[in-house]
Parts: C-alpha cells; structure tokens; sequence
C-alpha cells in the first residue's frame, strides 16, 4: 500500500466559512460564532507519488517528518497549489476551501497514512 496523505484544518465558526466546511450550511445554523470546527482537506489516496507531490507543495520535504506536520501557509506554493487542483479536478474545491480556511485563520495539519 502506498502512502495517502491528508490535511485537517481547524480554526474558529463564522458564518462567512460556512460554504467551505464539511457539512452544508444548514448544518451549522446552530452553531456559536467562534466555536472550533474542522474541516478535512485533499483526502489523497491515489498513492505515494502524488502524496509527496501534494506535500511538497505545502513546505513539506518528508512526510514522515512528524516536526513538519503543522502547515505554514508563509511556505505554501499557493501558485502551484491551484496547479495541482487544476490537473486534479477532485481536488479542485479543497484548494478553494483552503485558501478561505487560511484567510479566516485556521491552523493546518499534514496527515501521511500507508
């Protein structure tokens, strides 16, 4: 089995990311402003190659390197990202949704399985 890889964001409910999250927005029409919500990102399970890919887009030189796991969006090749989402159309929406997840503040983590 090859590696997959993943991201999980996490960050503070407003209603203006409310599009972008898991779960239609109905869902969160209880929901406090501020609460922390999550939302799953890429969901890459093609195989190593394209893990690794995906990684080195985010900064990420060794995706077993567990001390790189907290994404740095200052290292994120947003350029190549979209790229990636364009050659890639089932990941299309995710690198819409992470860009507004980093433009509201959510923190981000690489997570490697396989």
């Amino acid at each position: 089995m090859g590696m997959c890889a993943e991201v999980i964001a996490v960050g503070s409910y407003s209603a203006g990311i409310a599009d972008v999250l898991d779960y239609h927005r109905d869902r969160y029409a209880t929901t406090r402003e501020g609460a922390v919500v999550t939302r799953r990102l890429f969901g890459i399970g093609e195989g190593s190659g394209l893990s690794r890919e995906f990684a080195a887009l985010l900064g990420i030189m060794d995706p077993w390197d567990f001390n790189q796991h907290e994404i740095d969006p200052s290292r994120v090749d947003v350029p190549g990202l979209r790229e990636f989402g364009r050659r890639y159309p089932d990941y299309e929406d995710d690198v819409g949704a992470f860009e507004a997840l980093c433009a509201a503040g959510f923190k981000f983590h690489f997570r490697p399985e396989g």
